[in-house]
């Protein structure tokens, strides 16, 4: 969580020397803001500062190594949900978490999860394909109902997509691997360290839903 607040809080500088001088012309508006005035204002911010939005699912592979142990890679579902706004028509930032879930059937359940600051840029104007990068922190865990044990660390991003209108909506197939520097991978119960340089590797092929 608050790996969370300070990217949106740094989301917010980004955007907000755009929104600062959209609005440094604006009059001030007199007395209490009416429920329409605050729907009309906030889908002015939105238009803008170039609010988008996306949100998907799909499969993705994640395993963790490190010199004491290993833990296969593996198939699953994946998800994630990202928000910003368009400093620039090509180039897009923003805040976005993702999650890996391999807990059905197989008696261990193993996550991952991470929250980073997002890049995408558009080399075409046309807005069809991007490149996609980002820093931020993930998290592994492992339970199999007697011990669990999970690593924490900073993590780097990168792939590429395409924005596809389909019927009324903008559908972003995207690929992405997903990376971490290495962290302790310690016992939930004790916290005592099993080993000191654990290291995440995750590949996510994903559909979402993009809204401009």
């Amino acid at each position: 969580m608050p790996a969370l607040l300070a990217a949106i809080a740094l989301l917010l500088l980004l955007v907000s020397p755009v929104w600062a001088q959209s609005t440094a012309g604006d009059p001030p508006s007199p007395g209490l803001a009416t429920p329409s005035a605050i729907k009309r204002d906030a889908s002015t911010l939105a238009r803008r500062i170039g609010l988008w939005a996306s949100a998907g699912g799909g499969r993705g592979t994640a395993g963790l190594h490190c010199d004491a142990c290993r833990s296969d890679a593996a198939p699953a579902f994946t998800m994630h949900a990202a928000i910003g706004g368009r400093p620039h028509p090509r180039f897009h930032v923003g805040v976005e978490t993702w999650a890996w879930l391999d807990v059905i059937g197989n008696g261990v359940d193993r996550t991952a999860r991470g929250t980073q600051l997002i890049a995408r840029h558009y080399p075409s104007t046309r807005r069809s394909w991007f490149v996609t990068g980002g820093v931020g922190t993930s998290r592994f865990g492992v339970d199999d109902g007697d011990a669990r044990f999970s690593a924490s660390s900073p993590a780097l991003s990168l792939g590429g997509g395409w924005d596809l209108p389909f019927r009324g909506v903008v559908l972003s197939p995207t690929l992405v691997m997903t990376s971490s520097t290495g962290g302790a991978l310690r016992s939930d119960r004790t916290g005592n360290p099993v080993a000191e340089d654990a290291r995440l590797g995750f590949w996510r092929g994903t559909v979402a839903v993009t809204w401009f």
